[in-house]
């Protein structure tokens, strides 16, 4: 079927110079659908609202009033898309927003509350059994495992549960309120192995054991070597000095 609107984009295109795969490059469309629009073949479209979308960017992208032609485009297409009675106010102009009153009552007010409650008290209920059937949590940042130092005193720090109590080889160590932790030990020479505790509330505990090997810097004396020439050149000649021999003169 013909089309009055097709024609006046077509001959628009044409005008502007541009190639059908110009334009749908540009619009993301398909170049059988703008194909479609230029001839009034609309078969092709999936329904009615695809075909309104396509046709009004194409006119947009042309610059061609909309405005005007979407009407008129509208009543040139009735009979094809009448099936679908795709023109219909309620359609095209935007819906009003449907109100809805929220009427609160005092058993509204209160059942909302009761059932927060409920919900928060599920909550608890479900991580204080957590907490009592899992182990705390025990990362230790520093130092690394097997890690090998040549200072005789480590900074230890890591995290752990807030509630948990903290044991390192068994001397207590104190845990801040955010579950950080540390202290700094002094290392003895050689291998030195750390063990680490946490319990919680619940007598659920986890261990970690870190060794750390500490190998002292060597201090090298420089003793430079004497050379034998400055040796010689100390030591006072024991030779006897030759005096000059004295001349006799006679007249």
């Amino acid at each position: 079927m013909g089309s009055k609107i097709g024609e006046i984009i077509k001959n628009r295109r044409e005008e502007l110079g541009y190639d059908l795969l110009i334009c749908a490059s540009q619009l993301k469309i398909q170049t059988k659908y703008l194909e479609g629009i230029e001839a009034g073949n609309y078969e092709i479209f999936e329904n009615s609202f695809q075909a309104q979308g396509f046709v009004q960017n194409y006119m947009d992208f042309l610059n061609l009033n909309s405005v005007t032609l979407i009407p008129r485009w509208r009543k040139e297409v009735l009979d094809f898309f009448k099936a679908e009675d795709i023109f219909k106010e309620s359609y095209f102009k935007p819906q009003k927003k449907r109100k809805v009153n929220i009427i609160l009552t005092a058993d509204k007010i209160i059942n909302t509350s009761l059932v927060i409650l409920f919900i928060c008290f599920l909550s608890y209920i479900f991580y204080t059994y957590q907490q009592t059937i899992s182990a705390p949590k025990l990362d230790i940042t520093n130092p690394q495992n097997n890690e090998i130092t040549e200072n005789d005193i480590i900074d230890i720090f890591g995290v752990t549960d807030k509630d948990a109590e903290l044991k390192l080889n068994n001397d207590k160590i104190t845990i801040h309120t955010d579950g950080n932790f540390s202290t700094s030990i002094k290392l003895a020479e050689g291998i030195n192995t750390f063990k680490f505790t946490s319990i919680n509330p619940y007598k659920k505990e986890t261990v970690k054991i870190l060794t750390v090997i500490y190998r002292p810097k060597k201090i090298e004396v420089y003793n430079p070597p004497i050379e034998s020439n400055k040796i010689n050149e100390s030591i006072p000649s024991t030779t006897p000095s030759s005096s000059p021999a004295k001349k006799t003169i006679t007249n």
